[in-house]
């Protein structure tokens, strides 16, 4: 296991470069997406962002198709951020990104759940689930190909989910929707902010006002 130089937020959050045969994945991979990624990964001949696994067990809860598109690459070595949930860093699971903000109460998945299923091998469908971290998944490496150990390119059929055209389709409408639903609450919730500190100023400055009459 090799440890790379990298500032992270978290002192016990670490950034290493790990076997890729040693991370277990908790859900399907879609075609598609991994398709998008590894095209954009061959373009740059760099992975720009580690993985994010669980320290103990080493299933993945972030960068799924990253670790599938270097694994079609041939590469033998991944660089992944190690996180130990069982430590507890406030790692929550929901089904949509607009979960960050809102909460999630299904009990049926939960972070332990992820883990045991990664651990199965009964994987979830595609894009299950959403893991939110109480610090930036985007910690850059920018870490090169060449670097990682290629051996000859792999079959990860296994691990993906059969599509066709057009539930391909319906998968890029429904990840666009689901970016439009996190951007239209953020847009909301700034407009609120804004109104409350334009309130807050106004009271700060009938205050004022007040003071000076006494």
């Amino acid at each position: 296991m090799t440890s790379l130089v990298l500032r992270t937020e978290k002192a016990n959050v670490r950034i290493v470069l790990l076997p890729i045969e040693e991370l277990r994945p908790h859900e399907m991979g879609s075609p598609l997406y991994l398709g998008l990624l590894r095209q954009e990964i061959l373009r740059d001949g760099i992975l720009k962002y580690p993985i994010i696994a669980d320290e103990k067990t080493h299933v993945i809860l972030d960068g799924m198709h990253r670790w599938l598109a270097l694994k079609s690459l041939g590469c033998t070595l991944i660089p992944v951020m190690l996180i130990d949930v069982s430590n507890s860093l406030n790692v929550r699971v929901g089904r949509r990104r607009i979960h960050r903000y809102t909460g999630y109460a299904d009990t049926e998945i939960t972070v332990e759940r992820v883990i045991q299923t990664g651990l199965s091998g009964q994987l979830m469908q595609p894009r299950s689930t959403r893991h939110f971290f109480p610090f930036s998944k985007f910690q850059q490496v920018n870490y090169p190909l060449s670097m990682l150990k290629k051996g000859p390119p792999r079959n990860v059929s296994k691990y993906l989910s059969r599509m066709t055209d057009g539930e391909c389709s319906l998968a890029i409408k429904e990840w666009l929707d689901e970016i439009s639903e996190e951007l239209e609450f953020l847009t909301k919730r700034k407009e609120e902010v804004e109104k409350e500190k334009e309130d807050f100023l106004n009271r700060v400055k009938n205050l004022g006002k007040s003071l000076s009459t006494l």
